[in-house]
């Protein structure tokens, strides 16, 4: 069902996710089935956020969060202080909620996507750019704080436990954490994945690499974090090894599949007929929510990035995210949530006798359908964002081209994209390698033998372990910003599967190629390589002009001796 509503949805230009969400419902009513008669199903679902921390970590190793502190730590202090601060004051002092409730829902809508927005930075290679620099900082800072968040639900549904005790208890916690993975783990992750790449059997080493991503995962789960802060933290550790590309590239199908199955649990979460009453009124509230929330984020923002990007990484970050759905269910559970209004704006136009007949489960359904709401509405954003942009700084009558004051604020990151990749280290690859080092371009070795990786690696060469017959490591290396690719390798059907990814991501790259084979040879030229070098039949070349040359000389020297001789 979920395949059909994609591949309908994409006709329509309707992205994915809807069709994921649409699916869930559906199953709710067709086939009877409901979230919570299946555990496993959900905690399925929270793999896909695992395995997107875990990518996103293989992009941002330890020495680039601390040089993106002012990202995570600034703007994502900055975000979620001032986030709750004004929702808990709307909540509070509008909206005359009591003070649980108008804590919990601050603190969950405060909380962005981190499913939705770091997969569109993903697919459309903006993490390192000032605008997705900023939005992942933010996100990694809102991970982190769903802790404290939990942890003032666990205090709000039982006085009598101690803030300093449980302090104490979640800082230690943290300690381990950190020492296990960051200390050992460095070392034992690396150990693994090089013993899994000298085996050279595929499932060997996707099977190593599950074992990473949820043994770190389930490590931080047992001390009493996410699954997806302990995902970010191994991430980082494998980031600076030689796998890092080849890792992402088996990851990134199960990422996507798991995804798809978490945005299929939210739509089973939804009561259609529920939906149906209170539609236009949770339209209403989800659209003034992401309205204040963008205007909440641009305000910080704009001082540090300029009016654009501010806006952009604002309206891209105003959704409710999937955390939140955690905290409502937790919240719902302990009895936390509920509408006994002291006067306020929902009082005056409902009125309390009709407010008094809503049950705690309304309660938590209404909350739902706001964070899907916000987040069906997130593609359609992240889709025409260059527009939204525009629209909103002229609604706000800001100059489009404001710009960072300082520029000591702008980003430390920059693109770096290699020239010439060459797949292949053997004794061509080295030759080929030997031969450019004194150029002045920027080169990118990809090799499948971990020793030949190890040992250029010493040498200084830039190299990193992967396999060119996966279509993924061509993505994850960024080939289309390439200019030249040139294939050092002797099978025929490695060649050929290799030409067709990176064609099948940009035509603009030249590929190069050498092969013995004339039906190969061929075939490549068919289908439009910039070269393809037959080395035998250069060679017969080569040595037929070479006999040739050395009959014309032992001609020549006969004839001369001939004349001598007459003389």
């Amino acid at each position: 069902m979920a395949v059909i509503s994609g591949i309908v949805l994409n006709r329509l230009k309707i992205p994915a996710i809807i069709g994921y969400i649409v699916t869930g419902t559906l199953t709710t009513y067709i086939f009877g089935f409901r979230l919570e008669d299946s555990v496993d199903l959900n905690e399925a679902a929270e793999l896909g956020i695992v395995f997107l921390m875990f990518m996103i970590g293989l992009d941002f190793s330890f020495k680039k969060i601390t040089q993106m502190r002012q990202e995570v730590l600034l703007f994502g202090g900055l975000q979620i202080g001032i986030s709750i601060a004004a929702f808990f004051a709307i909540c509070y002092l509008l909206l005359r909620f009591d003070f649980n409730t108008s804590v919990i829902i601050a603190s969950a809508v405060s909380l962005s996507s981190t499913a939705i927005v770091l997969k569109h930075l993903n697919e459309t290679n903006q993490t390192r750019t000032p605008y997705g620099a900023a939005s992942v900082g933010i996100l990694v800072f809102q991970d982190i704080a769903v802790i404290p968040i939990l942890l003032i639900i666990k205090l709000l549904s039982d006085t009598s436990l101690s803030m300093g005790a449980m302090l104490l208890s979640t800082g230690l916690s943290a300690l381990v954490v950190l020492l296990l993975l960051i200390l050992p783990g460095r070392f034992l992750a690396r150990i693994v994945l090089r013993s899994s790449a000298k085996m050279k059997t595929d499932e060997i080493f996707v099977g190593t690499v599950f074992l990473i991503v949820l043994g770190s995962a389930y490590l931080s789960k047992y001390f009493g974090f996410s699954l997806s802060l302990g995902a970010f933290l191994a991430g980082m550790i494998v980031s600076n090894s030689p796998f890092k590309y080849q890792v992402a590239s088996v990851l990134v199908y199960f990422r996507d599949l798991l995804l798809g199955v978490f945005f299929i649990t939210i739509g089973m979460q939804v009561d259609v007929i529920f939906a149906a009453k209170y539609f236009i009124i949770v339209l209403i509230l989800c659209a003034l929510m992401i309205l204040t929330k963008t205007l909440i984020m641009f305000a910080f923002l704009s001082l540090f990035r300029g009016a654009k990007v501010g806006m952009r990484i604002a309206l891209s970050l105003s959704q409710i995210g999937e955390f939140s759905f955690a905290i409502f269910l937790l919240a719902s559970q302990h009895k936390i949530l509920n509408l006994k209004l002291d006067g306020g704006i929902l009082s005056a136009i409902f009125g309390q006798e009709f407010l008094a007949t809503i049950s705690p489960q309304e309660i938590y359904q209404f909350l739902t359908l706001m964070v899907i709401f916000s987040m069906v509405a997130t593609p359609f954003i992240l889709e025409c964002l260059d527009s939204c942009t525009e629209f909103m700084l002229r609604l706000l009558r800001i100059p489009t081209q404001a710009q960072p004051k300082d520029g000591s604020f702008s980003t430390s990151q920059e693109e770096t994209f290699n020239d010439v990749v060459v797949c292949g280290y053997g004794l061509l690859g080295k030759k080929v390698l030997k031969f450019l080092e004194n150029c002045n371009f920027n080169t990118l070795v990809i090799d499948s033998n971990y020793d030949r990786v190890k040992n250029a690696q010493k040498e200084g060469v830039n190299i990193i372990y992967g396999n060119i017959t996966d279509k993924m490591i061509f993505r994850e290396i960024e080939v289309q910003n390439s200019t030249v690719v040139i294939l050092c390798v002797e099978s025929a059907n490695t060649i050929t599967q290799a030409c067709h990814h990176i064609m099948d991501i940009s035509h603009r790259v030249r590929i190069i190629a050498q092969t013995d084979d004339d039906s190969l040879e061929e075939m490549l030229k068919g289908m439009g390589l910039y070269g393809v070098i037959n080395s035998q039949q250069e060679s017969a070349v080569i040595l037929s002009n070479l006999a040739l040359k050395a009959i014309e000389e032992q001609e020549d020297a006969l004839g001369k001796d001939k004349e001598e001789s007459e003389e």
